[in-house]
């Protein structure tokens, strides 16, 4: 089941995070991955009912005066017998005031939705491989 893998830790599903917390997050351009170095911080899952969901945060490592704080979760929700919706959500605040804000609206906004759409497809595709070893009905369809 994905929600026991999701639960069993991120190291499990997180792609690319250290034991220490560390990790690289961003966005796939032509399959290629940019990544900036962050620490990852990762709340304790809050279960209710069938669906189960986890805090998430990342702050850059380096010039981080220049990056937001994302602060999101990732959830895990049944759909039917065999399928599990995957959501992974986020919201940021842009640093450097109104220069900020402005170059949040022409380019840094697509950045973050990429991102998270490419955290998304890997906690599903670490989640999915997962589950198939124990359960092969079982799948993460993705929805960032």
């Amino acid at each position: 089941m994905v929600t026991a893998a999701l639960i069993s830790g991120p190291r499990k599903w997180f792609p690319r995070i250290n034991g220490d917390g560390s990790g690289a997050v961003g966005p796939s351009v032509a399959g290629v991955g940019f990544r900036k170095k962050v620490t990852v911080s990762i709340g304790e899952p809050v279960t209710g009912g069938s669906w189960t969901e986890i805090p998430v945060a990342w702050q850059a490592t380096t010039i981080m005066k220049m990056f937001p704080v994302m602060t999101g979760k990732v959830e895990l929700a049944p759909v039917d017998a065999g399928v599990t919706r995957l959501t992974v959500s986020g919201m940021y605040s842009p640093p450097l005031g109104r220069l900020g804000k402005h170059l949040d609206d022409a380019l840094m906004h697509r950045v973050a939705e990429g991102t998270v759409r490419e955290l998304a497809e890997s906690i599903a595709k670490r989640l999915d491989g997962d589950s198939s070893a124990h359960d092969s009905r079982s799948k993460a369809v993705l929805r960032a």
